[in-house]
């Protein structure tokens, strides 16, 4: 349990407590006073498990421009379920100097074939011990979106009906189409840069 989540479930208390400790004071009959109670109770309940299970689902936001690939996954699309299919990457943020930043993050990215290949070939990579650099920009805001994929995801715009339906449980929102990085190229990790000794 992060201390995040302590933080907000210790402030909810707070605020419940304050609630209650108001409304029984109140000249509310005790069966309203009763069920004030018990909904403020189970909604303690429900907002401590939401947030539990916030902690694990990877982020729609952009990504760092540069990052040390840790893992991969690729969900293929499916018709069948109405999946439209996601790429989801574990990565930690590189700094100028190729550092790691020692907190690694989980990210989703909309499924573009060519994409997906680029992420199957640095996993490839990975596993047979080459660890991986990734570069994440956007694409150019005139660029034409049926020129042919080099990664980049496609707009919402021009995704195809029905491809706004739920992956891996979570539903899938215009911020996660609009947001996520459209052009991820991948190269191996150069080495970390030391620093410049001092001269005697």
């Amino acid at each position: 349990m992060t201390p995040t989540i302590v933080a907000l479930s210790l402030a909810y208390t707070v605020l419940g407590a304050l609630l209650l400790a108001m409304l029984l004071r109140t000249p509310f009959a005790w069966w309203v006073k009763a069920g004030a109670i018990v909904l403020t109770s189970a909604f303690f309940i429900i907002a401590f498990d939401s947030m539990r299970g916030l902690l694990g689902w990877p982020s729609p936001r952009p990504m760092p421009d540069r990052f040390q690939v840790l893992w991969t996954r690729v969900v293929e699309p499916s018709r069948a379920y109405n999946e439209p299919g996601a790429i989801y990457l574990w990565i930690e943020e590189l700094d100028d100097n190729n550092v790691p930043s020692g907190v690694p993050r989980s990210f989703r990215i909309k499924y573009t074939e060519p994409l997906a290949e680029k992420v199957e070939k640095a996993r490839a990579d990975i596993m047979s011990g080459k660890p991986q650099e990734g570069r994440a920009s956007d694409m150019d805001a005139g660029q034409d979106a049926s020129a042919p994929a080099t990664g980049q995801a496609t707009s919402e715009a021009t995704a195809p009906e029905g491809e706004l339906g739920r992956q891996a449980g979570n539903p899938v929102d215009a911020e996660f189409l609009r947001d996520a990085p459209q052009n991820i190229d991948f190269a191996p990790l150069p080495m970390p840069l030391l620093p410049v000794k001092p001269a005697d």
